[in-house]
């Protein structure tokens, strides 16, 4: 019997900070759960802090990503992977409860947890009611890796459908820097100008890329 104890769930915290040696300690804890006979754990979890940046940012990494850092063979990417859908579910669980996405700063986190290291351009749309609980995070079109289809009235049928009063819209660069092109301010604009028209606020626009977000509120594009 393995002698090595299972590690904490799984979550990215919603307050606080957590340094690189707990976030060692922790992937060390899970690969060894993971994978009982991975010869070098230790050295896995290093070089996975290397890569990416910190332990919730492996864990939503693309098992692509993942694989080029442990190899193709091992077991670990796709358990990973798991790992991750299972962290995801506990922290929309956790902010469905609370007004974390009120902020900017919890809001960025959550969309790099959800979308940091996607390889394909993503278009999601987290609807929320008035005390900025989240009511549905929706992934509303995928593309290639540098388009992703947006369709307003979808989103906003959507939002009557869910009582939603405020949107927050967010997608991915995975090939480029996180700053908005002309095309995604004439989007955004023509979304916000179709929810006031319907009570729905678009309380921002986050974009994600490259370890990075840009922010349409901060940028003053979004009153």
């Amino acid at each position: 019997m393995s002698d090595h104890k299972p590690p904490a769930p799984a979550s990215v915290p919603l307050g606080g900070s957590i340094s690189r040696a707990q976030d060692h300690a922790f992937l060390h804890r899970l690969i060894r759960t993971l994978d009982t006979a991975h010869p070098a754990p230790d050295r896995l979890a290093a070089s996975l802090l290397a890569r990416f940046g910190s332990a919730g940012m492996a864990l939503s990494a693309h098992v692509g990503g993942l694989d080029e850092v442990a190899g193709r063979e091992a077991l670990v990417p796709p358990l990973l992977a798991v790992a991750r859908e299972a962290a995801l579910r506990l922290y929309r669980s956790r902010v469905r409860r609370t007004d974390v996405l009120a902020g900017r700063k919890g809001l960025e986190a959550y969309l790099q947890a959800c979308m940091g290291h996607e390889v394909i351009e993503q278009f999601r749309v987290l609807f929320l009611d008035g005390a900025c609980h989240l009511l549905a995070d929706d992934l509303m079109g995928t593309g290639t890796v540098n388009h992703s289809p947006v369709y307003p009235r979808e989103i906003m049928r959507r939002a009557l459908q869910l009582g939603a009063e405020k949107l927050v819209l967010a997608h991915n660069h995975p090939a480029g820097r996180p700053e908005p092109s002309g095309a995604d301010i004439e989007m955004t604009m023509r979304i916000a100008q179709i929810g006031k028209m319907m009570g729905v606020v678009v309380h921002d626009h986050i974009i994600v890329g490259n370890r990075r977000t840009h922010s349409f509120r901060a940028m003053g594009l979004i009153a």
